[in-house]
């Protein structure tokens, strides 16, 4: 299992790292498709990290080496802000992020990126 989070982290890493962004932005601020629960649907991790920083509600769903991946920001409870991530349909991390610590290099870190996050990230998060 550690296996395959280490490769979707990585297949993330990527795609973070600028890939479509352009179009994304575009996208967002033309055509913005919501789910039944309300929440932003996203196509790649840059869209997602658009949301993140104000933990607006927001699904990402994609395949990576063979493996159903589902990212969903749920919104604020609690006042934290609460992020999963499932591979396959199993959680593979459950985390309430408090306001003042949501930031990119969070959401960075979490797809695999050395951000110095690693404190905040084990104490919002619990992982399979």
């Amino acid at each position: 299992m550690k296996k395959l989070i280490l490769i979707f982290l990585i297949v993330l890493a990527i795609s973070l790292a600028g890939c479509g962004q352009e179009k994304t932005s575009e996208n967002l601020q033309n055509n913005i498709q919501k789910d039944a629960n309300g929440r932003v649907i996203c196509n790649d991790p840059p869209c997602l990290g658009q949301y993140f920083p104000t933990c607006t509600p927001t699904k990402l769903m994609m395949k990576s080496e063979g493996q159903n991946i589902e990212i969903i920001i749920y919104g604020f409870e609690n006042d934290k802000c609460h992020y999963s991530m499932k591979m396959n349909g199993i959680t593979a991390a459950d985390c309430f992020f408090k306001k003042e610590d949501l930031n990119n290099k969070i959401l960075n870190q979490m797809f695999g990126n050395k951000e110095g996050q690693d404190a905040i990230i084990a104490e919002a998060c619990k992982t399979a």
